[in-house]
Order: C-alpha cells, then sequence, then structure tokens
C-alpha cells in the first residue's frame, strides 16, 4: 500500500466515508475520512484501507483482554465440571444414583467436549492476535 502524504492542495471535498468495526461490551470503532476532487478511486481504496487496517488492530486491542478472560472462565467451568463427573463417577460405583444425578452423570461428557471446543477457539484467536 502506498503511504505517502497526498497533496490536496486546495481540492474541494466531493464526500467522505466511514468505517465502523463493533468491538467488545457494545462499544464500536470508527474512522471517517474525505473524498476529495480529482482524486483517483486507487488513492482513495489505499487510504480506505489503511484506516481499515487501523480498526481492525484496535478491535484485536479491544477483544484481547475480553477474550483471555473468558478463555480463563471456561478452564474454571471446566475443572469444576470435570470434579462433578468424577464425583459422581465414584458415587455410582457405591450405589444407585437418584435421577437427576444419573441426567448430570450422562451429560457432563458432553458438557466438557463443548466447553473444550470454547477453549480450544478461543486460544486459537489469542493465537491469531498475538501474530498479527
Amino acid at each position: 500500500m502506498n503511504k505517502e502524504v497526498m497533496d490536496i492542495g486546495a481540492a474541494p471535498i466531493t464526500g467522505n466515508f466511514e468505517i465502523t468495526l463493533p468491538a467488545p461490551n457494545g462499544a464500536s470503532l470508527r474512522i471517517t475520512g474525505y473524498v476529495y476532487a480529482g482524486e483517483d478511486t486507487v488513492s482513495l481504496h489505499e487510504r480506505m484501507d489503511i484506516c481499515r487496517e487501523a480498526l481492525l488492530r484496535q478491535q484485536q486491542v479491544l477483544e484481547k483482554p475480553v477474550l483471555e478472560e473468558r478463555v480463563k472462565m471456561l478452564k474454571e467451568q471446566e475443572a469444576h465440571i470435570e470434579k462433578a463427573y468424577l464425583d459422581l463417577l465414584e458415587k455410582n460405583n457405591v450405589r444407585k444414583l437418584p435421577v437427576s444425578e444419573s441426567q448430570h452423570l450422562q451429560n457432563y461428557p458432553t458438557q466438557l467436549k463443548q466447553i473444550k471446543a470454547e477453549i480450544s477457539k478461543g486460544e486459537e484467536k489469542l493465537k491469531a492476535i498475538e501474530v498479527a
């Protein structure tokens, strides 16, 4: 991308553009720019690309702590469910479980699988942010 300073001189503004991206917790990121008379589309596209790249970087900066907290919470939830699952397996070896506990015993493996998948997705996204 050409990042040279554009000499707009006295070129009148013929329009503007706005790029908006969502951010965590209901926030948004927005950048606006102008379209100048006589500006070619290559120049306009380059400026818009620069703006979009800057917004994408800022979006990742804002998402990172939210994503880290989510992964941490999911790992805590995973540990809690694993402990509860192991406790129920031990109880099941000693005596017949009540219906509600039997249902939990059947559901825990699926819950653990889903949580592990979410943790994996979050960690992959964090790695992608680290590289960028």
